[in-house]
């Protein structure tokens, strides 16, 4: 029995309830489908029990018959010997007169009454009455012939010789075999048709059941197919469907289906496709909200920071002008004030342009080519040249590769790294600074080392946002914003930024940078090599190392 499946035409997409309004799942249960087409089989089998059950007691009933026979076939014969042995010790002791013929005589009466009773117990009506004629028969022989002769022998051996040669005796003892004869070929036509009676059921029941148990897998596997047939089928259309929505078709609906509890799973995902489809409606206005806020608040951090600029330059120039005019002409505290002006004066300058250096690197798209990092950080040592003569430090580079990237953001990255290395150096020892990269699956992986103070594990992320400084302007000049551009730069090249740092020795910052997929694929024009830095300039404070 096939289940209905729905037709690969039915759209998916037909108008329909709502998902929380959709009536309750109707049809069969998985249940009576799966089972259902297992009840003609189930009969048949059934059907085959109960022939081969029947044929079973037929057999049993014949295998009785057939013993029925054999016990009285050996009781028809038993008779006969006994006949046999009583005629022959009573001729024996008439023509002899010798008492010992006397006991198989004696002997055979006993065993003839015995096998008398159990054969009139087991034979049929039919049989009975032939038994009760050589019953008769032998009572006669007794009566008239044996007991006659050997009370004769006993007083005259030639009476009784007399009786023996012109008695009837023999002719009534052949009568009795005769009726014997009769009997034993009854019952062995009988055990004939028993046997064959029996040999014909299992015969019978062979075939039943070769036949029922042929027919009853061929069925089975029949109604598998069927069933496996039409539930795939049901569960392909519903696969379809959710694959089509899990793609993002989230107005599509699955297909009706006639087997409840697939039917209610339909419901679900539907009910779960309305959902994600508003939640993703919603999640694409906030989205779309949180852009255009970003955009305005990155476009008012450029703007004010650029527009800052000339009103602070003004205070600059003319506080500059009041050091300069009145500088020792009015009293000791004037002069701390100005001076006091100036450095909040250079500070906000500062502040701005990092500001204005982190807007630029969120705004800015950049477009990607081969960049040599060994001759990038080169150049950047060559920019710090005077921070790094005034703190007597060493800027080491190991071996360095070309990657496919945004010359300018990795610019940005490798100048705040090796600048704040520089920046916060050990006071008791010279900074010493070591680039390294290590190559691993899809990424380089960037390593700026230094022995400077370090930093504690709980201030690891809190260093990578907007203004956030661990020491104070008098400790460590600096607005708090060079890390947050750094980490915005490795963003924005696919990559992550991170530290590892133990406080009195120094820190290891690293950040990556994914290898180009499209130039290794194609064999690459800008192949991932590695670049010693042989042919670049000597700069200032570098030290190259293989």
């Amino acid at each position: 029995m096939s289940v209905p499946v729905p037709s690969p035409a039915d759209p998916l997409s037909a108008p329909g309830l709502p998902a929380g309004t959709r009536e309750r799942p109707r049809g069969t249960s998985l249940q009576t489908v799966l089972l259902r087409p297992l009840i003609l089989p189930f009969v048949l089998m059934l059907g085959v029990g109960a022939a081969v059950l029947l044929g079973v007691n037929h057999a049993a009933q014949a295998r009785t018959l057939v013993t029925d026979s054999q016990t009285r076939l050996i009781l028809i014969g038993a008779m006969g010997a006994d006949i046999a042995s009583m005629e022959n010790g009573e001729r024996g002791f008439v023509i002899t007169g010798n008492l010992e013929f006397l006991e198989p005589y004696t002997e055979g009466r006993l065993k003839f009454a015995a096998h008398t009773y159990a054969l009139r117990d087991l034979s049929p009506p039919a049989q009975q009455e032939r038994l009760s004629q050589v019953q008769a028969l032998v009572t006669r022989w007794f009566t008239e012939a044996a007991e006659p002769e050997i009370a004769a022998r006993r007083t005259s051996p030639v009476q009784a010789s007399a009786l023996v040669v012109g008695g009837s005796g023999r002719d009534i003892l052949n009568q009795a075999r005769l009726a014997l004869d009769a009997m034993q070929l009854e019952e062995n036509t009988r055990l004939s048709a028993a046997t064959t009676s029996s040999q014909d059921t299992l015969n019978r029941v062979r075939l039943v059941t070769i036949a029922g148990l042929g027919l009853g897998v061929l069925l089975l596997l029949l109604t598998a197919w069927q069933v496996a047939r039409s539930v795939t089928g049901i569960l392909n259309h519903l696969t379809d469907g959710a694959r089509q929505i899990a793609n993002g078709q989230y107005h599509l609906r699955l297909p009706a289906t006639s087997v409840r509890e697939l039917a209610s799973l339909g419901r679900q995902v539907d009910v779960m496709a309305a959902a994600v489809q508003q939640r993703e409606h919603a999640l694409h206005l906030m989205n779309g909200r949180l852009e255009r806020s970003n955009r305005e608040l990155e476009q008012f951090a450029y703007v004010a920071s650029h527009d800052l600029q000339e009103p602070l330059r003004t205070i600059g120039s003319y506080t500059e002008l009041l050091a300069r005019r009145y500088g020792g002409r009015l009293d000791e505290r004037a002069d701390q004030y100005i001076a006091f002006t100036t450095a909040a004066t250079t500070r906000m300058k500062a502040l701005i342009q990092d500001l204005l250096a982190y807007s630029r690197v969120r705004q800015s798209e950049r477009s990607t080519s081969p960049v040599d990092t060994a001759v990038l950080v080169a150049t950047v040592v060559s920019d710090l040249e005077l921070q790094v003569q005034a703190a007597g430090g060493q800027i080491e580079k190991r071996e360095l590769p070309v990657v496919n990237a945004s010359v300018e953001l990795l610019r940005h990255v490798f100048q705040n790294l090796i600048g704040n290395a520089l920046k916060f150096c050990a006071p008791d020892r010279a900074p010493h600074v070591i680039v390294t990269a290590i190559r691993q699956e899809t990424e380089w992986v960037f390593n700026v080392q230094d022995n400077g103070i370090g930093i504690e594990p709980q201030y690891h992320e809190r260093i990578f946002g907007v203004f956030q400084r661990l020491h104070g302007v008098d400790e460590y000049a600096g607005s708090g914003i060079g890390l947050a551009v750094t980490r915005s730069a490795v963003e924005q090249l696919g990559g992550r930024l991170w530290v590892d740092s133990v406080p009195g020795q120094g820190s290891t910052f690293h950040f990556s940078v994914p290898i180009d997929p499209v130039a290794l694929s194609a064999g690459s024009v800008v192949p991932p090599a590695i670049h010693h830095g042989a042919s670049l300039e000597p700069v200032a404070g570098v030290k190259e190392s293989a």
